[in-house]
Order: structure tokens, then sequence, then C-alpha cells
């Protein structure tokens, strides 16, 4: 009788084993197309505020969002250079507005999860549905990063900010095509505004 229980209980925690296996996302791999420059249309979405324009990677650390919507930040860019950004709009940079705030937070942890998965030759996550799902932390906080099957950018979800934004389309190797200032600002962003400071004074 021992022995029966003793080899039922056996067969139950091997289908159980088994079950646990079975239930586990598969892994999926995908080309490395994040540590290059890139360009991308997004559409960020924050509780009840929704912002949608185009995001261009330069280098790692080096982004810039160029807003096409709501009204009151089109035309408006964010350029991301390190751990500096700074609001530009026709080439005039300024303090970044009020209303791009939470777009700058969510978009300042996108591209600490993606310049940091662009760090490997490789690009492995779990699948989910027709998507590639990548789970990290940032600073104590999970978000996940989903990628096409080509290895192009697909969504990014912050699960602190209750935010995610939506990325369609990908252009390679991007010319500067927002504006013709977008380079220039990123270099001379900080000068300019030193500059306005001193003639105010």
């Amino acid at each position: 009788m021992k022995r029966l229980i003793v080899t039922l209980t056996a067969i139950t925690g091997f289908i159980v084993f088994t079950a646990c296996e079975n239930s586990a996302a598969p892994s999926a791999n995908a080309e490395q197309k994040l540590n290059g420059v890139f360009s991308t249309d997004m559409t960020l979405e924050l509780d009840d505020f929704t912002a949608e324009g185009v995001l261009t990677r330069y280098d790692s650390g080096i982004w810039n969002a160029c807003f096409e919507s709501p009204s009151e930040l089109s035309g408006v860019q964010l350029n991301f250079n390190g751990d500096s950004v700074e609001a530009s709009y026709k080439g005039l940079s300024f303090s970044v507005p009020q209303a791009a705030l939470p777009s700058k937070a969510l978009l300042t942890e996108l591209i600490k999860a993606v310049d940091t998965v662009a760090e490997s030759d490789d690009i492995s996550g779990s699948k989910k549905d027709d998507l590639i799902e990548i789970e990290g932390e940032l600073d104590g906080e999970n978000y996940t990063l989903y990628l096409n099957s080509d290895g192009s950018l697909a969504e990014f979800r912050m699960n602190n900010m209750g935010g995610c934004i939506i990325f369609e389309g990908y252009s390679p190797d991007a010319a500067v095509t927002t504006t013709e200032t977008t380079i220039e600002s990123l270099v001379v962003t900080t000068s300019l505004t030193v500059a306005d400071e001193t003639a105010q004074q």
C-alpha cells in the first residue's frame, strides 16, 4: 500500500512539473535592430493624455522625439542627450514645457530600456502572440518591451506609470526628417539656453 502511495505521488509530481514546463511561454529570438540609427512612428498614451509623433535614435542615449499632436505640442521636439533633456521648436531651445513632462518621463524610461537591449549582440525574449516580450527593471520598477518578429519596436509599458508607447514602422539609418536643425539642436541646445539667460540678465 505504501509503495502504491509513493508511486502515485511520484506520478502526480511529474504531471504537475510537466504542466508547469508546458505552460511557460516559449522563447523567441530576433535580429538586433536597436543598436543603430532608426526612426519609428509613436503613439504615447498616459492616463487620459495621448501624443503622437516620430521617435529617432541616433546613438546610445542620443534620441529625438518630434511631436505631431496634440496641438499644444505640435512641432515641439525633445532632444535626449545622456542625462540631459531639452526642448526645441523651429531651432529655438527652451525648457521642457509642462504639457510634455509626462511624455518626457515615459520616453526617458523607454530610452534606457532600449539602449540596454541594444548592448546585446542577440535579442531574446518570450514569444507573446506574434511579438517578442522582454521584461526588465529600471530603478526598481518593472517594464515590458515588445518587439516585432523582425526586431523592430512594437510597444513599451512601464508598470508604475500605467502608460504605454505604441510603435509603427521602422526606418533604419534614418535621415534627419523631423527638422533640419535636429542634430544642431542636440549639440548647441545648452549653449543657446545659457546665451538666452545671459541676455535676459
